[in-house]
């Protein structure tokens, strides 16, 4: 079974991703503030990692930066998604793996990441 990490401070779109991704056959652990990934990640071992941009007490694209150093996680496949305008220097320099407009439709949320998954599967 898939485990994902979610995060973001919107507590309503959290537990609706956090409803899809079960209904999915995902194990989630939902967080609702970025200061608590680093240590959520020393405990848990998730596959997945997605997560907003603008949390109230973080910038999702400095934690995914941080977090895809050498020393940290740097093979944590991470998904950022935002509403608002992004730049895409600005997702590149974070060094996530992908980007998601929001709203985005909870399908092809879910069919994104299976399909992710997969391509790393077959380059491992």
């Amino acid at each position: 079974m898939v485990k994902i990490l979610v995060v973001d401070d919107d507590e309503d779109l959290l537990e609706m991703v956090t409803m899809m991704l079960r209904a999915s056959n995902m194990q989630v652990i939902p967080l609702n503030a970025g200061a608590l990934v680093k240590e959520t990640l020393q405990n848990e071992r998730p596959d997945f990692l997605l997560m907003d941009i603008f949390l109230g007490d973080s910038d999702g694209r400095q934690l995914c930066k941080e977090l895809k150093e050498p020393d940290n996680y740097p093979q944590l496949p991470v998904f950022l998604y935002s509403a608002g305008e992004i730049s895409s220097a600005s997702i590149v320099a974070s060094n996530a793996d992908f980007f998601l407009r929001k709203p985005f439709n909870m399908t092809q949320l879910v069919d994104r990441i299976h399909e992710y998954l997969k391509k790393e599967l077959k380059n491992s």
